[in-house]
């Protein structure tokens, strides 16, 4: 079995958890998804901070 990680994820505060297979497709997810409902924009360098290997 192989526990080496698989890709990127983002959890938001309200729950969400984005995932992508890089730090650019969770980042843009995570843009998306603060813009869309939150009505916030959120930073490249912010998303950046927040993702995680998963």
């Amino acid at each position: 079995m192989n526990d080496e990680p698989v890709g990127q994820s983002i959890e938001c505060p309200c729950g969400t958890v984005l995932r992508g297979v890089n730090a650019e497709a969770v980042v843009a997810a995570a843009r998306t998804h603060a813009r869309g409902v939150h009505d916030m924009d959120l930073s490249d360098e912010d998303a950046r901070a927040m993702v995680r290997p998963t």
